[in-house]
């Protein structure tokens, strides 16, 4: 209560609150206390906390932002929130802070790389399942990383709970490692947490392209991967595992295909999905909730 009271005394007067990631305020306390500023909630789990973390406290904001342009099935997110609330929505990319950027892009930038297929991220059940088919197809072409628990073990521990066993450690990197590594990746392997085709647009579906990697990555609810990256032009996209290796494979191989595609993915990147615009681009509509609701509020 102290933690909740020291919030409202610090916002009350700002202009806009961003919850980014959960609320953590009562949704009451938000609408009873916190009436000048314009308060954004940001649905960014879904499909899986929608019911728990999102519909519930949307009538005490003004708008939301939701970073998957699919949803479920067939259904883009834009539609199915419109089902759970009439406020203003927008979907803001998942580009949390800026890529780096090499001096120079030519054509040896993408060509002259030694590593063929990288993945970094922390673990969960069934992405480590995925992770283990690929590496054991793989072996030493493929680079894993992330903040994995039991000091990188955590893949051995599973075998210890009767769980698919991966016999390797998982080291972290630091951001400079992981930007050098990129660079000297061919492919950069991708996935969501979901097991079928919901969500999509994690960090590393940006950050893949945006470091000259080609993307092989999962596909989307309403095939909502396309509006990001257009397949076969900016990245490739799979149904499975299994197909998934047969494109990494290929792409190997043909290395000119795989540049072509890389580049056009990268351009594509620095084109449309930079930080900066994006947030500036976020603002714009935030404050525009902000002159509606004063419009609202002297009406009444």
């Amino acid at each position: 209560m102290r933690m909740t009271g020291d919030f409202i005394d610090r916002f009350r007067d700002f202009d806009l609150i961003v919850m980014s990631t959960y609320n953590f305020i009562h949704p009451e306390v938000l609408a009873r206390e916190l009436q000048k500023p314009i308060k954004v909630l940001g649905l960014i789990d879904d499909p899986y906390s929608t019911y728990l973390r999102g519909i519930p406290y949307l009538w005490a904001f003004d708008g939301a932002f939701f970073i998957s342009p699919g949803y479920i099935d067939d259904l883009p997110f834009e539609e199915a929130i419109q089902r759970w609330s009439d406020k203003p929505a927008m979907w803001w990319p998942l580009v949390p802070f800026p890529f780096s950027r090499p001096e120079k892009a030519d054509e040896a930038f993408f060509r002259q790389r030694d590593v063929d297929v990288v993945y970094v991220g922390n673990p969960n059940a069934s992405k480590v399942e995925r992770l283990t088919r690929l590496k054991r197809h793989f072996g030493d072409r493929m680079r894993v990383h992330g903040r994995w628990p039991f000091k990188g073990y955590l893949g051995f521990v599973r075998g210890l709970l009767g769980k698919p066993f991966y016999p390797y450690r998982v080291t972290s990197l630091v951001p400079e490692e992981r930007t050098q590594l990129y660079w000297r990746t061919k492919i950069g392997f991708n996935m969501h947490v979901s097991d079928q085709p919901y969500e999509t647009g994690n960090i590393r579906m940006y950050e893949t392209p945006a470091h000259g990697m080609l993307m092989v990555c999962d596909k989307a609810a309403a095939n909502a991967h396309a509006s990001i990256f257009e397949p076969k032009a900016e990245a490739v996209y799979y149904d499975s595992v299994n197909e998934a290796i047969d494109l990494i494979e290929h792409y190997l191989i043909h290395d000119d295909e795989r540049i072509r595609i890389a580049q056009a993915g990268y351009e594509r990147y620095w084109r449309d999905y930079q930080w900066e615009p994006n947030f500036l681009r976020f603002l714009d509509w935030a404050f525009s909730i902000q002159r509606e609701h004063q419009i609202v509020q002297e009406g009444r």
